[in-house]
């Protein structure tokens, strides 16, 4: 049975006082939110997809802090039905957890290219859906996933399992997290060089 599996939403998840619980059990701290700076969702969208296995490269930095972690992704998917409900605010650790436990989020076509499944969109009955991957050159692609519900009822699960958190605790922007995992990247160029 997969960790995805054991998660049930309709279950209160309380975290400690100012801490979050990954699914593979780690425990982040967290720092009370201060209001957020608005973004330009179109940008940040844009942002996102074009850095998808940038971003996934550095998964254990990003599964390291709680800001990263929780650092909000401007994808708006949803049902038909239900619409968007289980979907709001989706965060960068929650598109890294989805991305490392759910089967199928990571595709690879036969000649080798991979690519990952970032937006959902389809019914809930009849499985009938046109989702969205990004390659590793930042080439969008519409794609059919089946069975539909084996990605979009782990993202929900995983998604809801950190509501609270995403109002409560700080996030960086994507920028952010961009810019020092550039900066860290960069400075562990440089020690390299001087070994």
């Amino acid at each position: 049975m997969s960790i995805i599996a054991e998660i049930n939403p309709k279950d209160e998840l309380v975290f400690p006082e100012n801490k979050i619980i990954l699914l593979d059990g780690r425990t982040l701290d967290c720092y009370p939110s201060v209001p957020p700076t608005p973004q330009n969702d179109d940008s940040q969208k844009e942002l996102f997809v074009n850095n998808a296995f940038y971003l996934l490269a550095h998964k254990e930095r990003i599964l390291s802090d709680s800001r990263m972690f929780l650092c909000p992704v401007p994808i708006q998917n949803g049902l038909a039905y239900t619409g968007t409900s289980g979907f709001h605010k989706p965060t960068l650790g929650i598109y890294i957890e989805w991305w490392l436990n759910c089967e199928g989020t990571l595709l690879t076509d036969k000649k080798g290219r991979r690519s990952l499944v970032y937006h959902l969109a389809g019914s809930p009955l009849s499985g009938a859906n046109q989702c969205c991957t990004v390659d590793e050159k930042g080439k969008i692609k519409s794609v059919t996933l089946l069975p539909f519900k084996n990605y979009w009822s782990p993202f929900m699960k995983i998604n809801q399992r950190y509501t609270q958190a995403k109002n409560k605790y700080q996030a960086y922007t994507l920028q952010q997290v961009l810019d020092i995992l550039n900066c860290e990247s960069l400075g562990e160029a440089d020690h390299g060089d001087n070994d």
